[in-house]
């Protein structure tokens, strides 16, 4: 046993330096304008603000440990623009398109078939377990309060003292998880939804100030799908109505 012990320990740390490094992931979802496709109907949005969020920002009165910080000493500028402390282990945001990437953001911009809506990127290691990152866009269609308990505990100082249970819903919005098993495989979970406009009755129609009203339903249109994928390669998620294009580079340990 004495004899495979450093055998061993050489295996091992071959291991470990195939695994460190990191995985660069660039994500690009975009609308198809030239397909009509019929929308699910729902009464209450999925709310993805459980998962770490690329895009948030620490609001009035915030902790200081959930507000961007400084980058650890030796962290490559070029490969992660944003550190921030509230988002897993080292995963860091990128805010920098690639080459081909922003290649492909061009194209679909100029394309007369084609709307790019978001564009999210990020670096997590190769060896950490990392949850599903929540993406979206910028447009608010709702703000519901989502406590994770049924007790909450209002800030009576604040101005709004239930904020911290309450959860924006986006029009584009959902999750995306890069999860490394004996293969790497990719999640994505979105949606693209709108609130449903319904047309008055024709006993007010004459009414002009009553052409239209809210409701409380969504129309949904969703995209999930998990596929095994490879790295440095496009890879090509759609539906009917729209899609996404991921990117998986890695990014090789000094």
């Amino acid at each position: 046993m004495k004899r495979l012990m450093p055998l061993l320990l050489l295996l091992f740390c071959s291991a470990a330096a195939a695994d460190s490094g990191a995985y660069r992931v660039e994500v690009i979802v975009f609308r198809n304008l030239d397909v009509v496709a019929e929308p699910a109907v729902v009464e209450q949005l999925r709310s993805f603000s459980g998962f770490p969020d690329l895009q948030q920002e620490p609001s009035a009165g915030e902790l200081p440990d959930t507000a961007q910080v400084d980058p650890p000493p030796g962290l490559p500028a070029a490969q992660a623009d944003i550190y921030r402390a509230d988002l897993p282990d080292d995963l860091q945001v990128i805010t920098g398109k690639s080459k081909l990437m922003d290649n492909v953001w061009r194209r679909l911009r100029s394309s007369k078939g084609y709307r790019p809506l978001l564009y999210s990127a990020w670096q997590q290691n190769r060896v950490d377990y990392y949850p599903p990152v929540h993406i979206h866009d910028q447009q608010v269609l709702d703000n519901q309060l989502r406590p994770p308990t049924p007790v909450m505990v209002a800030d009576l100082t604040a101005d709004d003292p239930l904020s911290t249970y309450r959860s924006n819903l986006y029009r584009l919005d959902g999750s995306v998880q890069l999860r490394r098993s004996r293969f790497l495989h990719l999640d994505l979970d979105l949606e693209l939804r709108e609130k449903l406009q319904v047309t008055v009755t024709e006993a007010v129609y004459s009414n002009p100030a009553f052409n239209a009203v809210d409701s409380d339903q969504y129309q949904v249109f969703s995209l999930h799908q998990s596929r095994q994928v490879q790295t440095d390669r496009m890879q090509y998620f759609d539906t009917p109505y729209f899609g996404a294009l991921v990117l998986v580079t890695t990014i090789q340990a000094d």
